[in-house]
């Protein structure tokens, strides 16, 4: 298979404002990449970049190693699968899945690895209609499927031309949540037996978790981290990586530095001195929790606690979850801290910031609004922002 690189590449709209901003990204041979961001973050663009239906203003687009941000999307020959489906409404669905492949057949490409026969298309529109469950929908023409089985016949088009490397633009919207994690699994399990380079875009986090090798994770046109799941999901870059991946998102705490500790508005964390050193003079950081490192304790609430965040207060919500339960922690923030939180979003055009904690907690214990619960977090899952750059001031600078 193909791999596929981005060098700063950048698109910008005629008044020069940048609608993709320096985008550089790798996919190495055989290898899935996922980008992900909220609405609007350049996901469906940088894939029409990419395969030829977007101009770029800058950058370069190598596949392979050889630069063809000057070719034609046919030289290029990236399958693509588009969210409008773009079928042909005249041709039925095992027509409309064969269609790209038949069309090239007998065509030729700078860097296409391969052409299919008639046999060998009949072969695998059987092959994908399969084991994506279109297999008695064949004869069915576009307007007599529903939207989720408009949805797959895209998708199989796509997986059925052999093509360079494959992009997925959103490919599971439309898809029941009951079957969708079925469709998005066999779906990456051809992809990787058959060796596939392949791009996918989502507004799923879920989704983009657990379907790629590495995520790029997106927003105003610029990729704020690129990394394995764990990665992103264990040490983010940056606060809008932290507050964007993981669901409930992680808690984002306005925090004060005095001196070897963090006065946040329900609890003082110590701080060792390798963070008090890259906090410096500043007079606020945000604190980053994931709901998840909430525990709540029984135990008696130590003198002097170093190694983990503690504090007892009482909770406002509970959402029973089934095997976990969510409780809700609120509390209050400085005027003056809320001004300046407000323009960090403002900046962002992203809400990161609530006036309450989210502890994500086992159902066994019977938790109800009103009650008092003390609530510990151990200091190492505990990470430290800058609110104004967004540097997570917790991770070793390199």
């Amino acid at each position: 298979m193909t791999s596929i690189e981005l060098r700063n590449l950048t698109v910008a709209d005629p008044g020069g404002r940048p609608l993709l901003d320096d985008i550089s990204l790798q996919v190495p041979s055989g290898s899935t990449l996922a980008i992900i961001g909220p609405s609007g973050a350049g996901k469906s663009l940088l894939l029409n970049v990419l395969v030829g239906l977007t101009e770029h203003t800058s950058g370069e687009i190598l596949l392979d190693d050889v630069d063809v941000s000057a070719a034609s999307p046919r030289a290029r020959d990236l399958s693509m699968t588009f969210q409008d489906y773009a079928l042909h409404p005249q041709l039925d669905a095992f027509d409309n899945l064969a269609f790209s492949s038949t069309l090239r057949r007998t065509k030729t490409t700078r860097f296409r690895r391969g052409t299919l026969d008639k046999m060998a298309i009949t072969d695998r529109v059987n092959s994908v209609s399969e084991f994506l469950a279109l297999t008695d929908l064949l004869e069915l023409k576009p307007a007599e499927l529903d939207e989720a089985q408009r949805q797959r016949v895209a998708l199989g088009r796509s997986l059925v031309r052999e093509a360079a490397a494959y992009l997925f633009d959103d490919p599971f919207a439309q898809q029941a949540a009951r079957v969708r994690p079925h469709v998005r699994s066999v779906t990456a399990q051809w992809l990787t037996e058959e060796g596939r380079t392949s791009i996918f875009t989502t507004s799923d986090i879920a989704e983009a978790l657990t379907l790629a090798d590495r995520v790029a994770v997106m927003h105003q046109g610029f990729v704020h981290q690129v990394g394995t799941p764990r990665e992103l999901y264990e040490s983010p870059k940056d606060m809008f990586v932290a507050g964007f991946l993981g669901s409930p998102p992680m808690n984002l705490i306005p925090a004060r530095p005095s001196g070897s500790q963090l006065v946040m508005p329900l609890a003082t964390m110590y701080l060792d001195d390798q963070v008090r050193q890259r906090i410096g003079d500043r007079d606020l950081v945000v604190v980053g929790i994931r709901p998840e490192d909430c525990q709540e304790s029984t135990s008696p609430i130590a003198a002097t606690v170093t190694d983990k965040v503690e504090f007892t207060t009482r909770i406002d919500d509970v959402e029973w979850q089934g095997s976990t339960q969510l409780a809700y922690l609120g509390y209050d923030i400085d005027p003056a801290v809320e001004a300046r939180l407000d323009e960090v979003e403002d900046l962002l055009d992203f809400s990161l910031f609530q006036s309450f904690v989210v502890a994500q907690l086992v159902a066994s214990t019977s938790l109800r609004p009103g009650m008092s619960i003390r609530v510990v977090i151990p200091r190492t899952k505990v990470h430290v922002f800058d609110p104004e750059t967004g540097e997570n001031l917790t991770l070793p600078r390199g």
